[in-house]
């Protein structure tokens, strides 16, 4: 017996570390079985009552919710159209102005469709009923005659809800993407548009997907606010002058960044797709700035003149008989628009001031044709220019470069160009002599000039001349106190049916600001502007619309582009007698 005892001992040795609870856990096991046993009723009851009662509050939540849906349906419908939630990553980037304000970007919404109605007419009648744009007959037509009818592209959490509760089954919902143009019209033609699932089919929207710029977002070189401000006034000047439409455009001449560009009419890339007739669309969505090619008539004279200075053929001193024959055809002489003439001879500066034909035609003449070529390609406006964007036109350059087409085309007749071309030749003129490369994208490095089509002395004397035709001419209208605008006003006879004359015209301005160191050219623009006898406009020429629409807008712009007022340069710039002590 004893050794039966001893040998337990040694089996049951502790250890530290040891489980204790070895030594009673057959007698606690014991003690539970025998309380189960005894209470197995009792326990039973309290696990049914505690399911129970779970039951009873989880029911309860949702009679409330439910409740709640049913008596106050308003909580959904003052719901505002769905926005994307920014935790989703969109597949295009969005794109912002040079300010970094938002102008385009998308948004998670819902396409719905219906696929083999049971009751087509039933049907129709209740999507009518949730979606009034629909007309019943059409839409019980459409669903008689497919097995699959999308009812709507974009639609909102309240139509969602609605349609769920409208009792039509058959209706499937997907999500699809859409883009959102936050400033509607503004800079639409620059901006352009996008189709079904985000696929761009003008301007820079279309630009991204074949330029592959999906990695990030998008600063253009536009600056909204001048936007505006630049469409307004054209819209205006519209409106005043009942024109048939108008365009703009307002670039850095320095950088070469484009501020703004507007093309009236216009369009709201939101509903592009859906609220325009053909005619319409096609008339809207004509980026006249970047695809047009026209013959802006008198504010070609500025690239005569500059040519002829650089060239040395001219100087400042030289003068002109403006009551010279020049005959452009068989027994007919060259006019001037106003076909005034000149009691004495006139120097180039007066030459431009007082927009004479015939003075340019002479200037041409001394120069040559093949001079006046080469250099208006060598200012950009002979050639295809490449932007950001697709959209972009040619100029209509004259099959054979005649003596006669060298004449007319040195007062701005027989050469179409595009006007931003022209806008940036004319913004290397004034920029010292440097070319630009126009971009809408927004720039790190501010000097962008390029190669000297002129010397910077020809710059500064053709600053002045442009000067004393705001100050003293025909762009007296654009004049600004402080920022010494410089500029050039132009009206060109409409060519059709191989002529001129009986198909109205086109006026323009194209200017710069500050004149003694210019920071931006704006070029304006009207097609077949009318008088408005009522309201003070007593003529259709460029004097009368497309300069005052350029003075209107210089002074609205020129503030918020942080250009300097300085009216003391300004009477510098207006005197400048050095000029005629020097030869060029």
């Amino acid at each position: 017996m004893g050794k039966i005892f001893k040998n337990k001992l040694k089996k049951t040795k502790i250890i530290a570390g040891d489980d204790l609870g070895v030594f009673f856990k057959s007698e606690k096991n014991s003690h539970q079985e025998s309380y189960v046993s005894r209470n197995s009723p009792h326990i039973s009851k309290e696990r049914i009552h505690l399911a129970k009662f779970s039951f009873i509050f989880i029911f309860s939540l949702f009679i409330l919710k439910s409740t709640s849906l049913a008596l106050f349906p308003g909580d959904i419908r003052g719901i505002p159209r769905s926005i994307v939630s920014k935790t989703v990553k969109s597949p295009v980037p969005e794109i912002f102005d040079r300010n970094n304000k938002l102008l385009v970007t998308s948004v998670r919404t819902k396409r719905a469709s219906i696929r083999n109605p049971v009751n087509p007419i039933e049907t129709a009648r209740l999507i009518k009923a949730v979606l009034p744009l629909w007309d019943e007959e059409r839409l019980v037509k459409k669903l008689e005659k497919r097995s699959y009818v999308e009812l709507a592209d974009d639609i909102s959490d309240v139509e969602h809800y609605d349609i769920l509760n409208s009792g039509v089954a058959e209706v499937e919902f997907h999500p699809v993407w859409r883009r959102i143009y936050t400033n509607k019209e503004l800079a639409s033609h620059v901006i352009g548009y996008s189709g079904r699932d985000l696929v761009g089919l003008s301007g820079i929207e279309k630009t991204i997907p074949k330029s592959k710029l999906l990695q990030k977002d998008i600063n253009l070189s536009i600056d909204i606010t001048v936007q505006f401000h630049l469409e307004d006034e054209i819209k205006k000047g519209i409106d005043l002058y009942n024109a048939d439409s108008g365009f703009g455009i307002v670039i850095d001449v320095i950088s070469g960044e484009i501020i703004a560009s507007a093309s009236l009419p216009t369009f709201d890339p939101n509903i592009i797709n859906k609220n325009y007739s053909k005619d319409e669309f096609k008339k809207a969505t004509f980026n006249q700035v970047m695809q047009g090619s026209y013959e802006l008539g008198s504010v070609m004279k500025i690239m005569t003149l500059a040519m002829a200075l650089e060239d040395k053929s001219i100087n400042l001193n030289d003068t002109f008989d403006d009551t010279i024959c020049i005959k452009i055809a068989a027994n007919r002489c060259l006019k001037n628009y106003n076909n005034d003439n000149a009691s004495k001879p006139i120097n180039p500066v007066e030459c431009l001031v007082r927009s004479s034909n015939r003075c340019m035609a002479q200037i041409a003449q001394i120069v040559g044709r093949s001079k006046q070529k080469s250099f208006l390609q060598e200012a950009g406006l002979l050639d295809e220019y490449f932007l950001e964007i697709f959209e972009t036109g040619s100029p209509l350059i004259p099959e054979k470069w005649s003596d006669n087409s060298m004449i007319t085309i040195s007062f701005g007749q027989g050469l179409g160009v595009v006007p931003l071309s022209f806008a940036s030749g004319v913004a290397s003129i004034v920029n010292g002599g440097y070319r630009i490369k126009p971009t809408l994208y927004s720039l790190n490095k501010r000097d962008q000039r390029g190669h000297s089509i002129i010397r910077e002395e020809v710059s500064e004397k053709l600053r002045y001349a442009m000067r004393q035709v705001v100050k003293n001419g025909s762009g007296a209208q654009a004049d600004i106190p402080g920022y010494a605008v410089i500029g050039k006003t132009g009206t060109a006879d409409i060519p059709c049916n191989g002529s001129y004359g009986g198909c109205g015209n086109r006026t323009a301005f194209v200017g710069a600001f500050p004149g003694w160191e210019p920071q931006y050219v704006i070029l304006v623009s009207f097609e077949r502007p009318k008088a408005n006898i009522n309201k003070g406009v007593k003529r259709n020429s460029s004097y009368w619309n497309a300069g005052p629409t350029a003075g209107n807008i210089i002074r609205l712009i020129a503030p918020i582009l942080n250009v300097e007022y300085d009216e003391k340069k300004e009477v510098e710039l207006s005197t400048y007698s050095e000029f005629k002590k020097e030869t060029l």
